[in-house]
């Protein structure tokens, strides 16, 4: 097979596998960044002597510049190119986690915290970009499922991760694995050939670059579908605000029996992609998403009513929906992108902003006076999947035209991958 057909452009220093490696690795920074510290935060109140509250604005200063990091650099790529957003993104965010390591107190961590985010943000709007640009169409789905899969699986391995480096340092070494980490990003970032020649490039000013944002969010498929399948990130955020309160607090679990569960549901929700690509041979999208939304629905019913009972039945639960979650987000992240032509960084912060925003109110919502967190975290999945299944019925029965799974003209597909599939939706 040459893997160089998948490329628009040669990588003449990464090649395709390197060009993989990149957007791998790149997607593992966010995730890996959000959690991996988080089995430290009671070692790390102590060490800075101040209350939970405090540390924990740490992760909530994170997830804030983060967001605005992603609506910030994607239009920016789009005016001045891919390479130079993404290594200055590297760069900041390397240097702010060898800081993270070494802050004298706890406000120096958060405010390296904030650099932090922002050079992830700039990150992850640019590889989803650079997805687009360097992949040919029949391909992307493919690269999607790789890429994707660390955006699910990343955030439920961090943990595990962050309490393995606890057993032999303590949570200054995991900023400085951070450190590493963006230190092969930013290797890899500069072999980066660029992606987006300067003739495709917006002309405009920067401002006017981050002002297509709204041109983008003015098209009504792409921001439809965008909110029904980012409401899966309101339960996977839930999960992981309050899941070692679950296991730890709730079945009286050890902090490492906490993280066998973790690797566990991260090795099995790995398969969620692998199971898209095999499924998108015998079924459509539009059939799929339908399927995969009521499956996801059942697995809430499931958890609020067996989740109690056992870690092991609220670990199976919660992994049918971090399976269906597994699924839908290479395929549908394809088709968002296929939604515009142009204003690629643009679409390419939307997506990510939108699931970063969304994860965040999930997140507020996991830790409202429920019962208990089993039940919080069972309610917002039926809550959220019966909205995502009113909402797509709705959208399917529109006029709203959504490239590569419906288009305005079903007898003209928008792009090559919407007409095999076109032809099995008629």
């Amino acid at each position: 097979m040459n893997l160089n057909r998948w490329l628009v452009q040669p990588q003449k220093y990464l090649g395709p596998i390197g060009l993989v490696a990149l957007l791998v690795v790149t997607s593992l920074v966010t995730p890996l960044s959000l959690d991996m510290y988080t089995p430290a935060v009671p070692h790390m109140t102590e060490y800075f002597e101040t209350d939970a509250g405090t540390v924990n604005l740490t992760l909530a200063g994170y997830y804030l510049f983060f967001a605005i990091g992603l609506l910030v650099f994607g239009p920016t790529s789009d005016r001045y190119g891919r390479k130079p957003v993404l290594v200055a993104g590297m760069v900041a965010y390397t240097a702010a986690s060898a800081l993270c390591a070494m802050a004298p107190d706890i406000w120096v961590l958060i405010g390296m915290r904030v650099v932090q985010a922002l050079g992830a943000g700039a990150v992850s709007a640019v590889s989803t970009a650079i997805v687009k640009d360097a992949i040919i169409p029949e391909k992307r789905e493919a690269i999607l499922s790789i890429v994707q899969v660390m955006f699910v699986v990343g955030p439920v391995l961090a943990p595990v991760i962050g309490a393995l480096i606890l057993q032999v340092a303590d949570w200054h070494m995991t900023f400085w694995v951070l450190s590493g980490i963006g230190l092969v990003c930013a290797v890899l970032a500069l072999l980066y050939r660029e992606t987006l020649p300067a003739q495709a490039r917006y002309q405009g000013t920067v401002f006017g670059s981050i002002a297509q944002l709204g041109t983008v969010a003015k098209n009504k498929g792409f921001t439809s579908f965008l909110c029904i399948v980012g409401l899966y990130n309101l339960p996977f955020m839930a999960y992981i605000a309050v899941g070692s309160y679950i296991y730890i607090t709730f079945f009286g679990l050890s902090e490492l029996e906490y993280s066998y569960f973790f690797a566990i549901a991260a090795l099995l929700t790995a398969a969620g992609p692998l199971i898209w690509l095999k499924a998108s041979r015998y079924t459509s999208t539009r059939r799929f998403t339908t399927i995969i939304i009521a499956v996801a629905l059942v697995s809430g019913v499931a958890m609020l009513a067996l989740g109690e009972l056992s870690p092991y039945l609220f670990c199976a639960t919660f992994l049918v929906f971090a399976i269906t979650e597994a699924c839908v987000r290479p395929y549908s992240t394809n088709v968002l992108l296929s939604q515009q032509e142009g204003d690629t960084g643009a679409a390419s912060s939307l997506i990510n902003f939108a699931h970063t925003a969304i994860g965040c109110v999930g997140m507020v919502l996991a830790v409202l006076p429920w019962p208990n967190f089993i039940v919080g975290v069972g309610a917002i999945i039926v809550l959220s999947m019966a909205v995502a299944g009113i909402s797509w019925f709705a959208l399917l029965r529109s006029g709203i035209p959504l490239v590569g799974v419906k288009d305005a003209d079903p007898s003209v597909p928008a792009h090559p991958a919407a007409a095999s599939q076109q032809s099995r939706q008629r």
